[in-house]
C-alpha cells in the first residue's frame, strides 16, 4: 500500500529554492500555492514554484507562477524579476514573454488588464478563467461543513473570492467564532484589502454584532 505522504515534508526547511522530490510535483505545487494565495509576499514559495514549473515541459504552468510573482510584487524587485524572467525566457511563449516584458519596469498589478492571465492565483481576473483544478463539494453526502475548513480548501485551489464570501458570511452568523475572525483578518491583512476590511465591519455593525478585540488591519 502507498502512503500519502503531505507535499510540506518534501520541502526542504533550509533555504534551498530548487526542490527534489519528482513524483510529487503536483503535491508540492499545489502546497505552494496555498502559501502564495495565503500570502502573496511569500517569496520563497514564489520561487520555489518556478523553479519546480521550469523542470516541467508546460509554458502556461511557468507562466502563471511567474505572473503571480510579478503581480505580488507590483513595481518592485526589478533585479529578481528580471533574472528569473531571462532565465525562464527560452520555456516561455512569444506573447508570454512580450506580456512580462513589457510589464518588467512600469510593474503588473492585480487590475493589470492583460491579453493571458493563465491560471493565475493574484490577478483580478481569475474568475473568468477556468481554474487548472476545479473543487467541487457535494454537500448531500458531507452535510453542512466547517466554513473555516471550506474555505482554507478555497485557499488551497486558488479560489480566493470564494473563501473570502464563506468566511464574511459565517463571521456574520457566528460572531463569537476566533478561528474565522482570525484566519479573514489574515487574508485582508496580505492582501491589502483594506476597503473590503471596511465593508466586513459596517456588515457587522449593521447585524448589531461587536467587533472582535483587536480587529483592525
Amino acid at each position: 500500500m502507498k502512503l500519502s505522504i503531505h507535499p510540506l515534508f518534501f520541502i526542504p526547511e533550509d533555504w534551498r529554492l530548487i526542490l527534489d522530490g519528482e513524483d510529487s510535483d503536483e503535491s508540492i505545487a499545489s502546497f505552494l500555492c496555498h502559501n502564495i494565495t495565503r500570502n502573496p509576499l511569500d517569496l520563497r514559495s514564489h520561487t520555489r514554484l518556478i523553479y519546480l514549473r521550469l523542470r516541467q515541459e508546460n509554458s502556461t504552468a511557468l507562466y502563471t507562477a511567474l505572473l503571480d510573482l510579478f503581480l505580488a510584487l507590483g513595481n518592485q524587485g526589478l533585479s529578481l524579476r528580471d533574472h528569473l524572467l531571462q532565465l525562464c525566457s527560452p520555456r516561455l511563449q512569444a506573447h508570454q514573454k512580450t506580456i512580462l516584458s513589457d510589464g518588467l519596469k512600469p510593474g503588473l498589478f492585480p487590475n493589470t488588464p492583460l491579453a493571458d492571465t493563465g491560471n493565475s492565483l493574484l490577478h483580478k481576473g481569475n474568475e473568468t478563467n477556468t481554474p487548472l483544478v476545479k473543487k467541487t463539494v457535494n454537500r448531500q453526502e458531507t452535510g453542512k461543513q466547517d466554513p473555516l475548513l471550506e474555505a482554507r480548501e478555497c485557499l488551497e485551489y486558488g479560489q480566493l473570492d470564494q473563501a473570502l464570501g464563506l468566511l464574511e458570511s459565517a463571521m456574520l452568523e457566528n460572531p463569537g467564532n476566533t478561528g474565522i475572525h482570525a484566519e479573514l483578518l489574515a487574508i485582508y491583512s496580505r492582501g491589502n484589502m483594506l476597503e473590503r476590511f471596511r465593508q466586513q465591519t459596517r456588515a457587522m455593525a449593521k447585524a448589531g454584532h461587536e467587533l472582535p478585540s483587536g480587529w483592525k488591519l
